[in-house]
């Protein structure tokens, strides 16, 4: 299962990500300008003690002409004696060779400062030449290196601190700024059926919380006037109807009582009859559906064992199953005791059992199971018939709505989104918890209570 975070822990861990890609992208930013300007300042202290060279061998008691056969130690200023030096005269002939240089100096033919490898070190070398000299002079780069080094490892360093920083003030600032927005999650839970009068608070600020609860307020509004309609015309058509239903009903039963009737009329009539059955069936189930959307569906407590209420039931269902050729199996715990509407829950009851029944293949079983738990009755019911297509598993609660609609079965789609909304009701539910190849289960959960 997919962990769902909290959106104010979404926000914290996004800004913490971003700041420690921001500390990584100005340490490399900062070690590439860094790097640059204490590579110029390296070749301008070079440049400055090459030519520092130049002079103290220019001024030396009478300088390199009176010193032609070797350039001494003594003529190395302080701030080079640190460095590679090489130092050549007018026909390339080698005049000095600082003592931290092994072997001479490569020529590679570039005279200006650039990156070399000298043996295995990486050097800043470069070539002057002045008074009929040639000097090469360079420095290891490990200093400079070692400074890039300290500023990666610096920020780097910091990266716990910055993420531990920014971790906590996001959260801390997407808490404050998505508290609106749990007071509208607070406050749109409390709208139901039965208060959609209810509307959200809309703070003073002008922004664009104000502006969406606004918009919400105005939804509300409109689907309130157009739930109440819908509730109100199912009432109006369902109450509208019983009268004439009845009348057509009494007409048909006077005809079906009067031995003047001919054979055939009552065998119409008859078919009528039944008719004008299903009808009123349809009709008491959607005033029924109106008062459960209106919030005004009254339950009669009543304290029963469920356990009866199921024998009862069952023995419906095995009378049903007999005929088609199917086995009914029960697994009911001794007692179940329940405070709730009898009737509404032998309602509940019967659709699904009634269902199996009618979905169940000839020679299928179906299997009733009820128990106590955690506080709660459950009740599945199974039958091993055809599975419900995937795309109707969706909506095999919703009113007029049949799992199959090859016509082989009665019934007007009403009875599972009855049972559900009487579930519901008595703050249990109704679920479809699998149908497949072998099994298709449905479970029922009553609390033990009203």
């Amino acid at each position: 299962m997919t962990r769902r975070w909290p959106l104010r822990w979404k926000v914290a861990l996004y800004a913490a990500v971003f700041a420690v890609v921001a500390t990584i992208a100005g340490a490399v930013t900062t070690w590439c300008i860094m790097h640059y300007w204490e590579i110029a300042t390296f070749d301008r202290r070079l440049t400055t003690d090459a030519h520092e060279l130049f002079r103290d061998v220019a001024n030396f008691e009478g300088g390199w002409e009176k010193n032609r056969e070797q350039i001494k130690e003594i003529f190395v200023p302080l701030a080079l004696r640190n460095r590679l030096i090489e130092v050549r005269g007018p026909r390339n002939e080698l005049r000095y060779l600082s003592p931290n240089l092994s072997q001479t100096v490569p020529d590679d033919g570039i005279e200006k400062i650039h990156t070399r490898k000298i043996g295995s070190r990486s050097v800043r070398m470069g070539t002057f030449h002045e008074g009929g000299l040639t000097l090469h002079v360079g420095a290891d780069l490990h200093e400079v290196n070692q400074i890039g080094r300290d500023i990666i490892l610096g920020m780097i360093g910091a990266i716990p601190t910055v993420l531990i920083v920014v971790l906590i003030g996001a959260r801390w600032v997407a808490s404050r700024a998505l508290a609106p927005v749990e007071e509208i999650r607070q406050a749109a839970a409390e709208i139901t059926p039965q208060r959609l009068d209810q509307r959200l608070p809309v703070p003073p600020t002008k922004d664009e919380i104000a502006g969406l609860i606004t918009v919400l307020n105005q939804t509300f509004e409109r689907l309130q006037r157009s739930f109440e309609q819908s509730v109100r015309f199912s009432a109006d058509a369902s109450h509208q109807l019983k009268t004439p239903i009845a009348v057509l009903r009494a007409g048909i039963e006077e005809i079906l009582s009067d031995p003047k009737t001919p054979p055939d009329v009552q065998e119409r009539a008859d078919a009528l009859l039944y008719q004008t059955h299903q009808l009123t069936s349809v009709v008491e189930n959607l005033l029924l559906l109106a008062r459960a959307d209106a919030g005004r569906l009254e339950l009669r407590r009543d304290e029963f064992d469920l356990r009866e209420l199921l024998d009862g039931v069952l023995d419906d269902a095995r009378a049903l199953a007999e005929q088609r050729g199917l086995t009914v199996e029960a697994e009911v715990s001794d007692s179940l005791p329940l405070a709730a509407d009898r009737a509404f829950v032998s309602m509940i009851m019967q659709n699904p059992l009634d269902n199996a029944v009618k979905y169940t293949v000839s020679g299928g079983c179906i299997c009733i199971r009820a128990r106590a738990t955690n506080g709660d009755l459950e009740v599945t019911v199974e039958n091993n018939g055809e599975p419900i297509l995937p795309e109707r598993r969706s909506h095999i609660f919703d009113r007029f709505h049949r799992a199959r609609s090859d016509g082989q079965n009665s019934g007007h789609g009403l009875g599972l989104s009855i049972a559900r909304e009487l579930a519901k009701a008595h703050g249990g539910e109704l679920v479809l918890v699998r149908s497949d190849a072998e099994w298709t289960d449905f479970r029922l959960r009553l609390p033990k209570a009203l």
